[in-house]
């Protein structure tokens, strides 16, 4: 009985809904955007949202740039997106900040300016922002010419660290295995990413899996390989997936198991990673943990060579010549 007057009482609730007769429009913007998707209510969230934000609301001048980069209530306008993005990172929304940094890094709506970048990146970093450390870990991976910043923001990802953040761990991971910015130090480099992997974040996983799997920065241990790439890789990372599957392929740290191994490998090849096209492609043409389909295989392989994977254009040869070898014949 009292499951039915529960039931009752809450359908009356939904029936009649609560008065939002005293809304701002700062609290209809929140209110229209932030229900579940089937309730959204996106052209009337945009005319709220520009309302609020129009008033400086830095909140809505995000959800609003949101509404605009991606057409929701209205027709795309990534142009006019991006400017109410900026006024409300002026504001110190880090969220978007972070999305200023990743226009800036992108250069498709405004000039690449890496450096700008950098700055928008670090403050959202600064105020809290996760996604800002992959970004930037990404940047100083790779350089972009902003070596000068490096060391300001090395700084910045040990307050980030030491609260906890897993992308600013992994950050002073790289950052301590490569010597950017600080004297190399391998041992600390793998304490950094190893309290990232141990929250669960799978690209330190990855990176931990593979310094034990190559025995760089430790000494090589494969079976401590395989646990941390089964983390990233049951997390979807590609990488993680695919040298998963060559793992059980070769029985290194795992008992060898190749049904296994092609499941893994399946998940990486569906994403269109080339080298698990190829390894898992030689799987099917030889019917190895999967039933022989040489068509499979082949397209498999051919995908493979045309992303650039050499063994596999030499392997499309080779085979091509057999083919011919026996017509002849």
């Amino acid at each position: 009985m009292r499951k039915l007057v529960l039931a009752a009482a809450a359908a009356a609730v939904l029936a009649c809904g609560p008065s939002f007769a005293g809304d701002t429009a700062e609290d209809a913007c929140y209110r229209h955007f932030d229900v579940n998707d089937e309730g959204q209510d996106f052209p009337e969230a945009l005319k709220q949202c520009r309302e609020a934000a129009e008033q400086g609301n830095s909140r809505a001048q995000y959800l609003l740039g949101y509404m605009l980069e991606n057409g929701k209530g209205t027709e795309a306008d990534p142009a006019g997106a991006f400017g109410w993005y900026m006024k409300s990172a002026a504001r110190g929304y880090p969220s978007a900040e972070y999305v200023v940094g990743t226009f800036y890094l992108k250069g498709d709506v405004v000039r690449h300016d890496t450096l700008e970048a950098v700055k928008w990146l670090k403050r959202a970093a600064e105020h809290g922002q996760n996604d800002a450390w992959v970004s930037l870990s990404t940047i100083f991976a790779y350089g972009g010419g902003v070596r000068q910043d490096l060391a300001d923001t090395v700084k910045l990802a040990h307050v980030s660290a030491d609260m906890g953040v897993p992308a600013a761990q992994r950050f002073l991971g790289l950052a301590y295995l490569n010597g950017r910015a600080v004297k190399r130090d391998t041992a600390e480099a793998v304490s950094w990413f190893r309290k990232a992997a141990e929250q669960g974040y799978a690209d330190a996983q990855t990176d931990l899996g593979l310094l034990y799997y190559a025995g760089e920065a430790v000494e090589a241990d494969y079976a401590e390989a395989a646990k941390w790439l089964r983390k990233a890789a049951e997390q979807g990372d590609i990488g993680a997936q695919t040298l998963t599957g060559k793992l059980y392929i070769a029985g290194n740290g795992v008992k060898q198991d190749f049904a296994e191994a092609a499941k893994w490998l399946r998940m990486a090849a569906v994403k269109g990673c080339p080298d698990a096209e190829y390894t898992l492609g030689r799987m099917y043409l030889n019917g190895v943990g999967v039933e022989e389909n040489k068509e499979e295989g082949l397209k498999l392989i051919r995908d493979a060579g045309e992303q650039g994977i050499r063994e596999a254009k030499a392997l499309l040869i080779e085979l091509s010549e057999d083919s011919a070898h026996l017509q002849e014949k």
